[in-house]
């Protein structure tokens, strides 16, 4: 019974890696303007005592937000990749693509 347990996590587990790779990705890129302006906001109030000229503030919000958007686009890319991969080995062990 262990055995079979033990295949059954090795064949789905890396499948749902992957949904989970790509679900945390496209949450990071979908709610990556608000991260950055919040990360952005707390980085003017703890590091700079709350006063900063606008110019540099939104040269950092605009780099907190782009690397929002960098990072999430990433893991939705692995993770697509790595699904890709999964599905492929998948379906040639499901012997679809034999005539």
């Amino acid at each position: 019974m262990d055995e079979k347990i033990m295949k059954n996590i090795k064949k789905y587990g890396f499948g749902l890696f992957t949904f989970v790779l790509i679900a945390i990705g496209f949450l990071i890129v979908i709610n990556g303007v608000e991260n950055g302006v919040n990360s952005a906001n707390e980085y003017l109030s703890t590091s700079m005592g709350g006063s900063m000229d606008t110019d540099s503030f939104l040269v950092i919000k605009q780099g907190y937000i782009l690397s929002n958007f960098i990072f999430g686009g990433i893991l939705l890319l692995v993770g697509l990749s790595f699904f890709c991969m999964y599905l492929y080995k998948f379906l040639k062990e499901m012997d679809v693509w034999d005539e």
